[in-house]
């Protein structure tokens, strides 16, 4: 099996957070405050600020409850997280590790 050891160019700006594209495109559109829409998906007000704010990752639970509540996708939201987290990797210091090599 032969892995090649060059990295897969991504994008190369930041991805937004889910929660910035939450905040900026459902929260607007639909004139919902942060205390509403965190009461409509049954998640507290803090944790729908600190998703919101990009501090906490879209996890599989709120994925969930944001597709439901917007009629949208659930991979949709998982791969919005996946793009932010991925190009954050990408973007770190590589760690001191062995290669298996």
């Amino acid at each position: 099996m032969s892995m090649n050891a060059e990295p897969v160019a991504g994008p190369a700006f930041q991805p937004s957070h889910p929660g910035e594209i939450f905040k900026n495109q459902i929260l607007s559109r639909y004139d919902l405050s942060i205390s509403e829409a965190a009461r409509r998906l049954g998640v507290s007000r803090k944790h729908l600020t600190n998703f919101c704010n990009a501090h906490v990752p879209c996890s599989t639970d709120l994925a969930q409850r944001i597709a439901a509540a917007t009629d949208s996708g659930i991979a949709m939201w998982i791969n919005l997280q996946a793009a932010y987290d991925t190009w954050a990797a990408e973007h770190r210091e590589v760690p001191d590790v062995q290669s298996f090599l």
